[in-house]
This record gives C-alpha cells, structure tokens and sequence, in this order.
C-alpha cells in the first residue's frame, strides 16, 4: 500500500474507470439483468477478466429470457443472500473460464437454478461446487460419458471430432513413448476425478451416476416451453 497521496488517487481513479467500463459493458450487453448485476459484479473481479464476466453475463441473459418466466420474480432471487451468492460464485468462476464452452455450460446451471419454480439453494451450490472441481478436460469428459449409452448419437460424434486428444482411447502398451504413457496417464485422471467426485461409476462402461446425469443436465441449454 502506497503512502503516497497522488498514487493513491490515481489508483482511485483506475478502480472507478474500471467499474464505469464494466457498468456500461455490462448494460450493453444486457439490458434486462445489466443494471440489477452491475454494481455488484464491479467489486468482485479485477480488470484483466472483464471480458469474461461480461461475455458470461450475456450467455446468463440470453438463457434466463429464453424461457417463458416470470421475469420479476428472477430479479427479486438475485437480491435475495441465497440469490446474489449464487451469482456471485458464477462471476468468480466465470472470471477464470479460459473458453466459451466452459462459461456457457456455467451460465446454464446459474439460469436454470434461477428460473426453476423454487430456488433450490444448497442444490444448486453443490452442482456449482462440482462444476468448479472440474477441468475443461474432465467437462468434456463428462459429456462424452453421457452420450455414450445413445448409439448414433450425433453429439457424441461432434464431441468425438472435436476433442480427439481427450477422447480418443490411448494404448497402455508396454514399450509405448514416453508422450503417449503421459497421454493415457492424463486421460485416466481425468476418468478418475469423475469417478472420485461421484460422477461417473467405477465400472465406466455402465455410464454416469445420478449425480453425474443430474450435472449434465443442469449444464444443458434451457429450452422454451
């Protein structure tokens, strides 16, 4: 902490320009959640992920008024202790989600607790938790796992296609390079996590646990009514 006083001010004055552009980024890009997220957001990430917030703030938006709601009553939970912390672990979280993939799947598990008919708080704080553990990997893996048992299924291709080096099974040879024994030991952690944090069986050939599938589903798009 400095003890200088025209340092301190123009510290000052960085914190108020960085809470005025993340203000206006955020009611720009949402008109109906911006102004009632805004001030809250502004003390809760610094600069350098802005646009991670505010980009996750959209995603949230567009979810949330996707479906036929009571609009009002979304508002009156995010200024409710239960509501607003929910909130704010999405915006920590949201502050470090390297890809859009990963903030997308953590606007839909905040929107659809949000929308639901009752604000299932703890619920909601245990899947947000989960969710957190979970590296980009270890999503996709979970994904893949709860497509498996659909055969043809189109979404298990493109996830197939997509992340080849997460999915594509990996010898475990004796003799194999030392890149591809790093491969397969990477890839078995990532099973192992799920299987730790209860949600995917030990046997991964019979599929996601309850928990696992109830995770996916809150990770899924929200669809009108």
């Amino acid at each position: 902490m400095t003890d200088d006083p025209t340092e301190r001010q123009s510290l000052e004055t960085t914190r108020r320009d960085v809470a005025a552009a993340l203000t206006r980024g955020v009611l720009g890009a949402c008109p109906f959640l911006g102004p009632v997220l805004s001030e809250a957001v502004n003390f809760l990430i610094p600069n350098q992920k802005l646009d991670r917030v505010i980009d996750w703030i959209h995603l949230l938006e567009l979810q949330v008024t996707t479906v036929d709601q009571n609009l009002e009553r979304i508002i009156e939970r995010l200024r409710t202790e239960e509501g607003l912390d929910l909130f704010e672990d999405g915006v920590a979280q949201a502050s470090r989600a390297l890809s859009g993939d990963r903030r997308q799947h953590l606007a839909n598990i905040i929107a659809r607790s949000l929308t639901q008919d009752e604000l299932k708080f703890a619920e909601s704080k245990k899947l947000l938790n989960l969710f957190q553990e979970l590296t980009d990997p270890e999503i996709i893996m979970l994904l893949f796992y709860s497509e498996r048992q659909a055969i043809g299924s189109e979404r298990l291709r493109e996830l197939m296609n997509r992340y080849p080096e997460v999915l594509r099974p990996i010898s475990r040879e004796i003799g194999l390079p030392q890149d591809q024994i790093d491969k397969a030991a990477l890839q078995d952690s990532y099973r192992n996590t799920l299987v730790r944090l209860g949600l995917l069986r030990e046997n991964s050939a019979e599929g996601l646990t309850s928990l696992g599938r109830l995770l996916v589903r809150q990770m899924h798009l929200l669809t009108p009514e």
